[in-house]
């Protein structure tokens, strides 16, 4: 009998460090903080900022409003830190592998409720006000009629598009179709571009196409004001970049490999045969990192727990993570047997995972 997530708990001991006042640790060393006369609200932001370096050896929302409060915090580390591009990635819709069979509106209207609710509370923490960006005209009309309630009653929270064009006449339409634009290619020398008026933007429900579009926004019409990236699957989208009428690969290099994640989690379902019954087992887990807390791989207990087994500065390839969690789980083949590298495959990373020496920034994955 398989007793599979015995070793998780277990392991689970790694990801628990000491818990210190004047020490805050970086790897292995510790460096000493000097003693400041602070007040009481900034005692308390200090000592939640530092609870939270540690990272979690146990996880477990009740609820997507503890995800949004989770991921608020995380951001506003990020701007205390003085962070530019930031990304927020968690699972829009519930339930596993759910956000591949929902219908597109679900998530895309699922995602603009995350972007209200989360950044509403960084700007009764900061007074700074968020403008929410979708790519286009016809996806701003939608979005505006749909959440039309919501956005008057939010604070601080405004809806725009990418270019600042909520409208498009009728040459433009005829323009992008006959020159093979598409409804959502903008050229990049339009910069009649207004109303972007706001301390934060947040893009949500981007496409790869999309992506030089929002490159150039930040470089040229943000002001070097901070831009976050709400649950675009930038994995997802890096990994169609280079391909026949995609955006070249250079674009990762030079713009998405400055993006820090601040709050992700990417959840896994994977299942591993054996020689003995039940013969099939099935296992799940999570790539996690809560700003400023190192990244972490976590496995699901039966309860529904995530469980930290492994934590490192560096981010996890998902070949890594999945090792991990067959290590913690006792289902780890050995090292160097035909069986692993049958099961594991040639490659066990993507070229974007691969290819460091090229990337104008290590901040995705640091």
């Amino acid at each position: 009998m398989i007793a599979p997530f015995t070793l998780g708990v277990a392991k689970l001991n790694t990801c628990i460090r000491p818990q210190v006042d004047i020490f805050r640790w970086s790897g292995n060393r510790r460096h000493f903080r000097p003693i400041q006369t602070i007040t009481n609200s900034a005692r308390q932001e200090m000592s939640a900022r530092e609870s939270r370096r540690e990272g979690r050896p146990i996880y477990n929302p009740a609820s997507y409003q503890d995800i949004c409060l989770h991921a608020s915090q995380s951001v506003l580390d990020g701007l205390r830190d003085g962070l530019r591009l930031m990304e927020v990635e968690f699972p829009a819709v519930p339930g596993e592998d759910a956000s591949y069979k929902a219908a597109s509106d679900v998530y895309i209207d699922l995602n603009i409720q995350y972007a209200l609710t989360i950044f509403n509370k960084v700007y009764r923490e900061t007074g700074k006000t968020c403008e929410i960006l979708v790519p286009d005209g016809p996806e701003y009309r939608r979005a505006n009629k749909v959440f039309l309630n919501s956005l008057e009653l939010s604070e601080g929270c405004t809806l725009n598009t990418l270019d600042g064009k909520k409208t498009e006449n009728i040459w433009s339409f005829l323009d992008n179709t006959f020159s093979g634009k598409g409804l959502r290619t903008r050229s990049s020398t339009d910069d009649d571009c207004q109303g972007f008026t706001a301390d934060i933007f947040v893009v949500v429900n981007l496409s790869t196409v999309d992506l030089p579009g929002t490159e150039h926004f930040f470089s040229l019409l943000s002001d070097n004001r901070p831009l976050v990236f709400l649950n675009n699957e930038l994995d997802t989208l890096r990994a169609d970049l280079g391909l026949f009428s995609f955006p070249q690969k250079g674009l990762h290099y030079r713009f998405l490999s400055k993006i820090k994640p601040v709050y992700y989690l990417r959840t896994r379902a994977y299942s591993r045969t054996i020689s003995v019954s039940p013969f099939v087992i099935n296992y799940s887990g999570a790539i996690f990192r809560e700003y400023p807390a190192p990244w972490q791989v976590m496995v699901r207990q039966n309860t529904g727990e995530l469980v930290c087994i492994a934590e490192d500065e560096d981010r996890f390839t998902l070949g890594e993570a999945k090792q991990e969690m067959l290590t913690a789980i006792g289902l780890s083949d050995a090292d160097g047997s035909p069986l692993k590298t049958l099961r594991s495959g040639y490659k066990t990373s993507t070229w974007w995972e691969e290819d460091s020496d090229m990337e104008q920034s290590a901040a995705w994955r640091t």
